[in-house]
């Protein structure tokens, strides 16, 4: 069963009259250190806590965290893409886990901060199928001619409650990725299935991923975490796997680390897979990549990133 399309989506449209399709431009991963931190005031963050979970006996995790929300990754980015943002018109935000500034919302100060008066949105509470969904809005507007060009902004937080949640973020990450019409990478819908069974059975017997409900023939894979075991349907090689700890961005980072290295990268299609952990989503999606290493196609801003 398909992942009901967002309001306001369509279906399957086409590239209008003829004109090339999306095409991802770059993809830009970012992280952050406490130095990033806005200076919030955790005290409502430890109030509103306290009213979902209770009273906590220790709050180690908010006074040691490096408490940058998303609201600071949204200031910082912003300033840090300034000349690569000016004619933007389409805003989607991404995170998979509660911010630490919860009074606010990142979406609109991103907004503000941006040359024009791009369309926002915001996707939360979707783990690893949060980014697939932006991207398939993204898409559907660009195809169509709604918009022209788009920035899709995944975001990661580690200040969190203890609460035993399967997937927590390790670190504070962001990845920027800007769509247009004349990027270097075409990029074909993304699919979001939604499957009931558990990973075992999904995943078959010998963990080839060979009962996937979504993995067409590709020249390569990036394997989220959730999809350790997959070698590719269809013996596909693995050119790069998302590191455990991040739910929602990890899969992009590898991608990123992919589009990064200098040692002869393979052109050809490319399916961005994920799994996620505890939320019935397989997710993917085909990516066309330029062989070789042509300039800007990623590009770290932040030290300490994921490799």
């Amino acid at each position: 069963m398909t992942l009901t399309p967002p309001p306001g989506t369509r279906g399957r449209p086409a590239a209008r009259d003829g004109a090339a399709g999306p095409t991802v431009e770059r993809v830009i991963p970012f992280a952050f250190t406490a130095a990033d931190s806005g200076g919030n005031d955790t005290r409502p963050y430890r109030d509103h806590v306290e009213s979902v979970y209770g009273a906590l006996p220790d709050f180690s995790w908010l006074e040691e965290g490096s408490a940058v929300s998303y609201h600071d990754m949204a200031r910082v980015i912003a300033g840090e893409l300034a000349a690569e943002l000016a004619d933007v018109d389409l805003v989607i935000t991404v995170d998979g886990s509660p911010d630490c500034r919860h009074q606010s919302f990142p979406g609109c100060l991103l907004a503000d901060l941006m040359p024009g008066d791009p369309m926002l949105l915001g996707i939360s509470e979707q783990g690893v199928a949060g980014p697939f969904t932006a991207l398939r809005v993204a898409y559907d507007r660009l195809a169509d001619g709604s918009s022209h060009r788009a920035l899709v902004l995944v975001m990661e937080q580690s200040t969190l409650p203890p609460d035993g949640r399967a997937v927590r973020p390790a670190r504070d990450v962001a990845v920027a990725l800007l769509l247009g019409p004349g990027g270097a990478m075409p990029l074909e819908r993304p699919v979001v299935t939604v499957d009931r069974r558990n990973a075992a059975d999904v995943a078959g017997p010998a963990g080839d991923g060979a009962g996937m409900p979504y993995a067409p023939r590709a020249d390569g894979v990036v394997a989220g975490a959730g999809l350790t075991g997959l070698g590719g349907q269809h013996g596909d090689p693995v050119l790069a796997r998302a590191e455990p700890g991040h739910p929602c961005a990890g899969v992009w980072l590898a991608l990123a680390g992919l589009l990064e290295r200098a040692d002869g990268r393979p052109g050809g299609q490319v399916l961005i897979a994920d799994r996620d952990p505890v939320l019935p989503y397989h997710c993917g999606l085909l990516l066309t990549l330029p062989a070789g290493d042509p300039p800007a196609l990623a590009a770290s801003r932040r030290k300490e990133l994921v490799s």
